[in-house]
């Protein structure tokens, strides 16, 4: 009996396991990630944006993004609104199969708060994302992007915050 309930218990834990891995494949699988980087901070600068290509393979939603650097992620858009760049947080950023969305500078974008370090070129970010699928399965995917410095840093990321509204 005992031996029986051993088996039983090895065999779910395998099928436990293998159901971890699929979920980690699968993610990966789904959406494709291409270009990530997070622009470079000057000294006392405590926000960056990271951007990325995004593609998937079928109708998802990123609703949540997570950073070692920092606590708080935000997905945000911009856009031109009467000659003034406005910049909005969304709560999430539907992506439609076979689309590739593009987050860059100017458009969507991911928005890095309080960060708990300066970023220098070259220095690495980990993200974790989190999806749903249209059926409401929620699975992460790691990225790690690469941290790019820019000339216009610190004038870019002031001249739009200043037009910067979103909810904590």
């Amino acid at each position: 009996m005992i031996e029986r309930h051993k088996l039983h218990l090895l065999s779910f834990s395998l099928a436990l396991l293998l159901m971890i891995v699929s979920s980690i494949t699968q993610a990966q699988d789904i959406v494709s990630i291409q270009n990530p980087w997070v622009r470079a901070t000057n000294p006392g600068q405590n926000i960056s944006a990271g951007y990325m290509t995004m593609t998937s393979t079928q109708d998802v939603t990123l609703i949540r993004v997570k950073s070692d650097i920092t606590e708080s992620v935000e997905i945000h858009s911009m856009k031109m609104e009467n000659n003034v760049m406005k910049m909005r947080m969304l709560d999430s950023l539907a992506l439609s199969l076979g689309k590739p969305y593009k987050l860059e500078p100017g458009g969507y974008h991911l928005m890095l708060f309080d960060l708990k370090k300066s970023l220098s070129d070259s220095q690495t970010v980990d993200f974790e994302m989190t999806f749903k699928n249209n059926k409401g399965a929620e699975f992460t995917q790691k990225v790690k992007a690469i941290v790019k410095g820019s000339e216009n840093n610190h004038h870019q990321l002031q001249q739009s915050d200043h037009e910067h509204h979103h909810n904590h």
